[in-house]
């Protein structure tokens, strides 16, 4: 478009040069004393015609492409103005990271309103802004990754403001290519989700109070009846109506169970910090698989590992085997007689791989399998609650998900996804 413009900009210098060419070369070429000055008549008559034609079809054309530059410019300077009006940063650079265009909310956002940014990179840019002129050249790497990426990229960015305060972007960079595969241009889109993320952040205290209060009230049921039974029978001892010693192994056992409460309620209530690294996942299933054999092997259950593929994962192995161990030992427990459970370790999708655990145990009921994780709620009749409550929060940390699916009588699948390791050190 810009070429076609051009060559109509020096149309009218051409015609002031070709215009006398023809008038005089026709002229001389026309000049002939010999001939008949009727014929000679007519040739500059149709002469002039054809110069006429020719001019009026030339007018035309520039007349034509005037008016649509002209309506070029109107749209142009409507989309300037919704552009400018958006509440979003958006910038665009050409194919070599040029800076073409941006709105308004992006020069007052990095503090370069009424310097001439055209035909200028980030860096250059950087030179006029002290304060955001890290920011900028941190803009250089993520514009390369999107096109290496080749493809839309999407990203959350927090820009410390001068003030103190902070603004997160969900950005959006968009990189365009000719069609010979050369980089063409850049349009980079931010756009403000900070009050969503305040948002975000009042419904997840909001939340954290409301389990909270769910785990207050657990823990009062839950601890309420060992002491009602342990104080029971203290009481009964210290009036003499029964003698303590023969239950005294009870009464160890209920004080366990509230310790054993106690410690569970401190695995989610403060987890500790841990440590992540690359891992293969098939050794720690393995390990897990290993740990448990005996217990199984004693109630005539059979373990069988099925390692469709190797993986490997960012992770914390002591945590994840916590998880497999609790799957597991729940999947044993609810084989009543003989039976076994397969553990299959398989690729899920580019992103993610899946280690199910299947067993032919009593099964869950549809209405029971919903509420699995929830604070204190146990499938198992002295089960406390707690062992999925952590193992799901132990997946979710580890950006994974565990999805439940059971039928009574028949079984119980539990598939825990993971994302695959990008051998990167993720913060």
């Amino acid at each position: 478009m810009k070429k076609s413009t051009d060559f109509y900009r020096i149309i009218p210098f051409v015609y002031l040069i070709i215009g006398p060419v023809w008038v005089i070369g026709t002229d001389y070429l026309l000049y002939d004393p010999n001939t008949i000055f009727e014929k000679v008549l007519l040739l500059q008559t149709f002469k002039s015609l054809l110069f006429v034609f020719f001019t009026a079809i030339l007018l035309y054309f520039y007349i034509k492409n005037l008016r649509d530059s002209k309506l070029i410019e109107e749209e142009k300077e409507k989309l300037t103005l919704l552009i400018d009006t958006m509440p979003d940063c958006v910038s665009f650079k050409d194919g070599e990271g040029k800076w073409l265009q941006i709105n308004k909310f992006g020069a007052q956002l990095f503090e370069l309103e009424g310097i001439d940014y055209r035909g200028k990179d980030d860096r250059e840019m950087a030179q006029y802004t002290d304060y955001y002129h890290d920011a900028l050249i941190y803009c250089i790497d993520t514009d390369e990754e999107a096109w290496r990426a080749g493809k839309v990229t999407r990203c959350e960015e927090t820009i410390q403001l001068r003030d103190g305060s902070s603004k997160t972007f969900d950005a959006f960079k968009v990189p365009i290519f000719n069609p010979d595969g050369s980089r063409k241009g850049l349009v980079v889109i931010g756009r403000d989700i900070t009050a969503l993320k305040e948002t975000e952040s009042m419904l997840r205290q909001s939340e954290k109070m409301s389990v909270i209060g769910e785990l207050a009230a657990g823990i009062a049921h839950e601890i309420r009846n060992p002491l009602t039974t342990i104080k029971g029978f203290l009481q009964m001892g210290k009036d003499k109506a029964i003698n303590l010693e023969p239950h005294t192994e009870m009464l160890i056992d209920e004080i366990d169970r509230i310790n054993t409460i106690v410690n569970e309620l401190l695995i989610v209530s403060r987890p500790s910090e841990v440590i992540f690294s690359n891992k293969n996942i098939n050794t720690i299933v393995k390990e897990v698989i290993q740990l448990l054999s005996t217990e199984a092997s004693l109630q005539n259950i059979q373990l069988n590992l099925n390692e469709l593929e190797n993986f490997d994962t960012y992770c914390n192995d002591s945590k994840l085997k916590q998880v497999f161990i609790n799957i597991l030992k729940n999947a044993i427990e609810s084989i009543s007689t003989q039976g076994e459970v397969n553990v299959t370790l398989s690729e899920k999708d580019e992103n993610y791989f899946a280690i199910k655990f299947e067993d032919n145990g009593c099964g869950i009921e549809e209405s029971r399998l919903k509420h699995i994780g929830e604070p204190f709620y146990s499938v198992k009749e002295k089960g406390i609650g707690l062992g999925m409550t952590v193992s799901f929060s132990i997946i979710e940390s580890h950006k994974g998900t565990i999805n439940i699916s059971s039928e009574v009588d028949k079984g119980t699948s539990v598939e825990v996804l993971l994302p695959k390791s990008k051998f990167q050190v993720i913060s």
